[in-house]
């Protein structure tokens, strides 16, 4: 983690996806303004953001081997099917850790903006706002290429996810889609833009960390860290669009679109080495997280402010 930490500006910028990689999310809003479904006066300008979910997601793969048994008579071939997930406390645990490094630096960085960052005990503060949380798992909207994904890695439904040790932190509901899935459906982030709307929050924030079991479950390796902002667009309401070509697109924007997103994957490393026996993490190798945390969010911010501003440069 030190090493990624101390990554050179240029060596980062080709490691870390952010606003320097893409432009689609401006477009939109560019669309929107164009068209005349969103005035320059109602462009996002985020003050209360809200951290959806900080989720761990299990890439563990299945591991095949095959013995062969041979008599005078036959010979038996038999295959064996093996995977090593985190359990659901493991994996509850492991994301509890990681919220607990970056949560801090996160809300230091935007509070520096003057912008709130909130978790959900500090947003969710009625039984109504409570019941919207929890039910806008089930509210998520994906592309048809997104739900393919999503099959071919076997995440049916949340007591799937459980099992395969993809989970929460302590107090998050886990929403079935990464950071990196959100910025890159044109669906998802509608679904996620009505949810923010409706628990009167300007943006969401997702951050997905990515990792796997390896040597027979005694080490804990990472694939990534993933965040997503997004958040709802105040569109002109009083005004249809339909009958062109792309106009359901369209009004997927006018609901809610990815304001910003860094993500990075590397070829996996140790964070933790555990005992088998007890299932429990004997050392964290976690130096440098902070600082990834620190300039993850430094682009993520300057991503959403060049978002609002409708600036291309990658500068």
């Amino acid at each position: 983690m030190q090493d990624v930490a101390e990554l050179k500006d240029r060596k980062w910028d080709k490691l870390v996806k952010s606003y320097k990689n893409n432009s689609t999310w401006i477009d939109a809003l560019q669309g929107l303004l164009n068209e005349d479904l969103l005035s320059e006066d109602n462009l996002p300008n985020p003050k209360k953001i809200g951290v959806l979910t900080m989720q761990i997601w299990d890439k563990s793969i299945t591991k095949v081997s095959k013995t062969t048994t041979k008599t005078p008579f036959s010979t038996t071939t038999t295959t064996l099917y093996s995977k090593n997930y985190l359990t659901p406390s493991g994996s509850n645990m492991v994301a509890d850790k990681f919220l607990e490094h970056m949560l801090p630096i996160l809300k230091t960085k935007f509070k520096a903006k003057s912008i709130s960052l909130l978790e959900p005990k500090e947003y969710l503060n009625s039984e109504e706002k409570t019941t919207i949380y929890r039910d806008g798992v089930n509210k998520i909207e994906l592309s048809g290429l997104s739900k393919s994904l999503q099959k071919l890695n076997k995440f049916f439904t949340k007591k799937d996810l459980e099992v395969q040790g993809s989970l929460s932190a302590t107090g998050y509901e886990f929403y079935p889609l990464s950071a990196k899935l959100v910025s890159t459906d044109f669906k998802a982030p509608a679904s996620v833009g009505l949810i923010s709307e409706e628990l009167e929050l300007d943006a969401v924030l997702i951050i997905t960390v990515n990792v796997s079991l390896e040597k027979r479950g005694k080490s804990l390796v990472i694939h990534g860290i993933e965040t997503a902002l997004v958040g709802p667009i105040d569109d002109d309401t009083t005004k249809e669009y339909k009958g062109r070509i792309g106009a359901g697109m369209m009004n997927k924007y006018r609901d809610g679109l990815n304001f910003s997103s860094v993500y990075f994957e590397v070829e996996p490393f140790e964070i933790a080495e555990l005992d088998r026996k007890s299932a429990k993490i004997e050392e964290w190798y976690l130096d440098g997280l902070d600082t990834v945390t620190s300039r993850m969010t430094d682009d993520l911010i300057t991503g959403m402010e060049k978002f609002i501003a409708l600036d291309k440069s990658r500068k």
